[in-house]
Protein backbone atom coordinates (compact mmCIF):
# COMPACT_ATOMS: atom_id res chain seq x y z
CA UNK A 1 0.00 0.00 0.00
CA UNK A 2 2.83 2.38 1.07
CA UNK A 3 4.60 1.98 -2.54
CA UNK A 4 0.80 2.91 -4.07
CA UNK A 5 0.94 6.76 -2.49
CA UNK A 6 4.79 6.74 -3.53
CA UNK A 7 3.89 6.12 -7.24
CA UNK A 8 0.92 8.32 -6.83
CA UNK A 9 3.51 11.59 -5.33
CA UNK A 10 5.30 11.08 -8.08
CA UNK A 11 2.51 11.34 -10.65
CA UNK A 12 1.51 13.80 -8.92
CA UNK A 13 4.79 15.93 -9.11
CA UNK A 14 5.20 15.10 -11.92
CA UNK A 15 1.88 16.74 -13.34
CA UNK A 16 2.56 20.15 -11.51
CA UNK A 17 6.13 20.01 -12.41
CA UNK A 18 4.63 19.92 -16.47
CA UNK A 19 1.53 22.31 -15.22
CA UNK A 20 4.57 24.94 -13.91
CA UNK A 21 6.57 24.95 -17.13
CA UNK A 22 3.84 25.27 -19.53
CA UNK A 23 2.64 28.38 -17.39
CA UNK A 24 6.73 29.39 -17.45
CA UNK A 25 6.59 29.68 -21.36
CA UNK A 26 9.40 26.74 -20.95
CA UNK A 27 8.77 23.84 -24.05
CA UNK A 28 9.42 20.38 -21.63
CA UNK A 29 9.81 17.79 -25.01
CA UNK A 30 7.52 15.11 -23.52
CA UNK A 31 9.76 11.81 -24.56
CA UNK A 32 12.68 13.83 -22.82
CA UNK A 33 11.31 14.98 -20.04
CA UNK A 34 9.82 10.99 -19.31
CA UNK A 35 13.15 9.59 -19.31
CA UNK A 36 15.00 12.84 -17.64
CA UNK A 37 12.47 11.87 -14.60
CA UNK A 38 12.69 7.90 -14.86
CA UNK A 39 16.46 8.92 -14.34
CA UNK A 40 16.20 11.38 -11.63
CA UNK A 41 13.95 8.75 -10.15
CA UNK A 42 16.77 5.98 -10.84
CA UNK A 43 19.55 8.55 -9.02
CA UNK A 44 17.29 9.36 -5.91
CA UNK A 45 16.43 5.48 -5.30
CA UNK A 46 20.21 5.07 -5.17
CA UNK A 47 20.82 7.49 -3.69
CA UNK A 48 18.66 6.61 -0.71
CA UNK A 49 20.03 3.10 -0.87
CA UNK A 50 23.59 4.12 -0.71
CA UNK A 51 23.02 6.96 2.51
CA UNK A 52 20.94 4.12 4.47
CA UNK A 53 24.30 1.66 4.07
CA UNK A 54 26.71 4.51 4.33
CA UNK A 55 24.57 5.25 8.10
CA UNK A 56 25.27 1.53 8.85
CA UNK A 57 28.19 0.72 7.38
CA UNK A 58 29.72 -1.50 9.77
CA UNK A 59 26.83 -4.16 9.51
CA UNK A 60 27.08 -3.63 5.59
CA UNK A 61 31.14 -4.16 5.32
CA UNK A 62 29.89 -7.56 6.68
CA UNK A 63 26.88 -8.89 5.31
CA UNK A 64 27.45 -6.82 1.79
CA UNK A 65 25.52 -8.80 -0.64
CA UNK A 66 22.29 -7.15 1.49
CA UNK A 67 23.65 -3.61 0.46
CA UNK A 68 21.91 -4.57 -3.27
CA UNK A 69 18.37 -4.76 -1.18
CA UNK A 70 15.95 -2.54 -1.84
CA UNK A 71 15.00 -2.58 1.60
CA UNK A 72 16.25 0.38 3.84
CA UNK A 73 16.51 3.89 2.56
CA UNK A 74 17.27 7.51 3.47
CA UNK A 75 15.38 9.90 2.02
CA UNK A 76 17.64 12.68 2.54
CA UNK A 77 19.81 10.53 0.25
CA UNK A 78 17.50 10.67 -2.61
CA UNK A 79 17.18 14.50 -2.11
CA UNK A 80 20.81 14.86 -2.86
CA UNK A 81 21.24 12.30 -5.73
CA UNK A 82 18.19 13.50 -6.93
CA UNK A 83 19.35 17.10 -7.75
CA UNK A 84 22.64 15.79 -8.66
CA UNK A 85 20.44 14.18 -11.72
CA UNK A 86 19.28 17.66 -12.76
CA UNK A 87 22.38 18.47 -14.31
CA UNK A 88 22.54 16.10 -16.59
CA UNK A 89 18.81 16.07 -17.56
CA UNK A 90 18.43 19.80 -17.98
CA UNK A 91 21.08 19.68 -20.62
CA UNK A 92 19.29 16.90 -22.01
CA UNK A 93 15.95 18.76 -22.04
CA UNK A 94 17.51 21.57 -23.31
CA UNK A 95 16.53 23.82 -20.45
CA UNK A 96 19.00 25.84 -17.73
CA UNK A 97 19.58 24.00 -14.64
CA UNK A 98 18.35 26.33 -11.98
CA UNK A 99 15.00 27.24 -14.12
CA UNK A 100 14.20 23.35 -14.01
CA UNK A 101 15.24 22.92 -10.44
CA UNK A 102 12.98 25.71 -9.53
CA UNK A 103 10.39 24.10 -11.74
CA UNK A 104 10.48 20.45 -10.03
CA UNK A 105 10.83 21.38 -6.23
CA UNK A 106 7.12 22.25 -5.22
CA UNK A 107 6.03 18.97 -7.21
CA UNK A 108 9.29 16.84 -5.45
CA UNK A 109 7.97 18.25 -2.39
CA UNK A 110 4.28 17.50 -3.00
CA UNK A 111 5.26 14.37 -4.16
CA UNK A 112 6.65 13.57 -0.59
CA UNK A 113 3.74 14.71 1.56
CA UNK A 114 1.94 12.29 -0.83
CA UNK A 115 4.37 10.02 -0.25
CA UNK A 116 4.08 10.18 3.68
CA UNK A 117 0.11 8.92 3.82
CA UNK A 118 1.59 5.24 2.79
CA UNK A 119 3.77 5.26 6.14
CA UNK A 120 0.28 6.20 8.23
CA UNK A 121 -1.47 3.67 6.60
CA UNK A 122 1.14 0.83 7.02
CA UNK A 123 1.85 2.17 10.30
CA UNK A 124 5.42 2.72 10.47
CA UNK A 125 7.72 5.78 10.67
CA UNK A 126 6.18 6.45 13.71
CA UNK A 127 8.18 9.00 16.50
CA UNK A 128 9.59 7.98 20.61
CA UNK A 129 6.36 7.44 22.74
CA UNK A 130 4.75 10.62 24.02
CA UNK A 131 5.65 11.67 27.69
CA UNK A 132 3.79 14.70 29.58
CA UNK A 133 4.16 15.67 33.01
CA UNK A 134 4.09 13.28 36.13
CA UNK A 135 3.16 10.20 33.63
CA UNK A 136 5.75 7.60 32.59
CA UNK A 137 3.81 6.47 29.74
CA UNK A 138 0.48 7.49 27.37
CA UNK A 139 0.69 4.90 25.11
CA UNK A 140 1.00 7.42 22.26
CA UNK A 141 3.67 7.89 19.75
CA UNK A 142 4.07 11.20 18.18
CA UNK A 143 3.68 10.73 14.46
CA UNK A 144 6.22 12.00 12.65
CA UNK A 145 4.99 10.50 9.01
CA UNK A 146 2.14 13.09 9.40
CA UNK A 147 4.28 15.66 10.74
CA UNK A 148 6.65 15.03 8.06
CA UNK A 149 3.75 14.94 5.85
CA UNK A 150 2.05 18.46 6.78
CA UNK A 151 5.37 19.96 6.32
CA UNK A 152 6.88 18.73 2.96
CA UNK A 153 2.92 19.94 1.57
CA UNK A 154 3.56 23.31 3.65
CA UNK A 155 7.22 23.68 1.77
CA UNK A 156 5.23 22.59 -1.84
CA UNK A 157 2.85 25.48 -0.94
CA UNK A 158 5.14 28.05 0.53
CA UNK A 159 7.17 27.67 -2.94
CA UNK A 160 4.42 27.96 -5.08
CA UNK A 161 3.70 31.51 -3.12
CA UNK A 162 6.72 32.54 -3.48
CA UNK A 163 6.97 31.95 -7.50
CA UNK A 164 6.87 34.85 -8.92
CA UNK A 165 6.70 36.98 -6.21
CA UNK A 166 9.62 36.99 -4.52
CA UNK A 167 11.64 34.66 -5.66
CA UNK A 168 14.86 37.07 -6.93
CA UNK A 169 16.45 34.98 -9.26
CA UNK A 170 16.53 31.39 -10.44
CA UNK A 171 17.45 29.36 -8.37
CA UNK A 172 16.02 30.66 -5.65
CA UNK A 173 12.93 28.27 -5.22
CA UNK A 174 15.36 25.24 -5.48
CA UNK A 175 17.86 26.69 -2.76
CA UNK A 176 14.84 27.53 -0.51
CA UNK A 177 13.37 23.79 -0.83
CA UNK A 178 16.53 22.30 0.03
CA UNK A 179 17.14 24.31 3.38
CA UNK A 180 13.31 23.98 4.16
CA UNK A 181 13.26 20.42 3.60
CA UNK A 182 16.34 19.74 5.41
CA UNK A 183 15.48 21.66 8.44
CA UNK A 184 11.75 20.11 8.94
CA UNK A 185 13.89 16.52 8.45
CA UNK A 186 16.27 17.38 11.07
CA UNK A 187 14.09 19.31 13.50
CA UNK A 188 11.60 15.99 13.20
CA UNK A 189 14.16 13.30 13.41
CA UNK A 190 14.48 14.05 16.70
CA UNK A 191 11.67 12.64 17.86
CA UNK A 192 12.01 9.39 15.74
CA UNK A 193 12.55 6.12 17.87
CA UNK A 194 16.77 5.77 17.59
CA UNK A 195 15.90 1.36 18.64
CA UNK A 196 13.63 0.53 16.20
CA UNK A 197 14.99 2.54 13.28
CA UNK A 198 17.98 1.12 12.14
CA UNK A 199 19.80 4.44 10.90
CA UNK A 200 19.87 6.02 14.34
CA UNK A 201 20.55 2.93 16.39
CA UNK A 202 22.99 2.96 19.11
CA UNK A 203 25.75 1.08 16.91
CA UNK A 204 25.36 3.08 13.71
CA UNK A 205 28.78 5.00 13.67
CA UNK A 206 28.77 8.77 14.28
CA UNK A 207 29.83 11.88 12.81
CA UNK A 208 30.90 14.73 15.08
CA UNK A 209 28.39 13.46 17.28
CA UNK A 210 25.74 12.83 15.21
CA UNK A 211 24.16 10.27 12.84
CA UNK A 212 24.35 10.10 9.56
CA UNK A 213 20.84 10.87 8.51
CA UNK A 214 21.33 14.52 10.32
CA UNK A 215 24.87 15.47 9.15
CA UNK A 216 23.20 14.69 5.78
CA UNK A 217 20.60 17.36 6.78
CA UNK A 218 22.95 20.00 8.51
CA UNK A 219 25.77 20.11 5.95
CA UNK A 220 22.94 20.57 3.17
CA UNK A 221 21.64 23.06 4.96
CA UNK A 222 24.84 25.36 4.90
CA UNK A 223 25.62 24.41 1.81
CA UNK A 224 22.06 25.93 0.45
CA UNK A 225 22.12 29.13 2.76
CA UNK A 226 26.01 29.46 1.23
CA UNK A 227 25.10 29.48 -2.18
CA UNK A 228 21.73 30.88 -2.05
CA UNK A 229 23.82 34.16 -0.27
CA UNK A 230 26.74 34.32 -3.49
CA UNK A 231 23.91 33.88 -5.93
CA UNK A 232 21.67 36.52 -4.30
CA UNK A 233 25.11 38.75 -3.80
CA UNK A 234 25.88 38.11 -7.74
CA UNK A 235 22.38 39.17 -8.40
CA UNK A 236 22.96 42.38 -6.72
CA UNK A 237 26.13 43.16 -8.51
CA UNK A 238 24.69 42.66 -11.47
CA UNK A 239 21.87 45.09 -10.94
CA UNK A 240 24.80 48.02 -9.70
Amino acid sequence: MSVIFHILGMIAGGVLSVWRARRAGVELPLARFVLGCIFIIACGIAGARLAYVVADVQYYSANWREIFSIYGTIIPGAIIFGLLALVPVARFVRVPFWKLADLFVPGVALGQAIGRIGCIVEGCCFGLPIRLPGLEQTGWLYPTQAMHGLANLSIALLLLYLDGRYALFEGFLALSYVILFFTQRLLIDFLRDPITSPVFAPTTPLVAGMHVPRVISVAAIVFAAILLAWRWLGKRKDRA
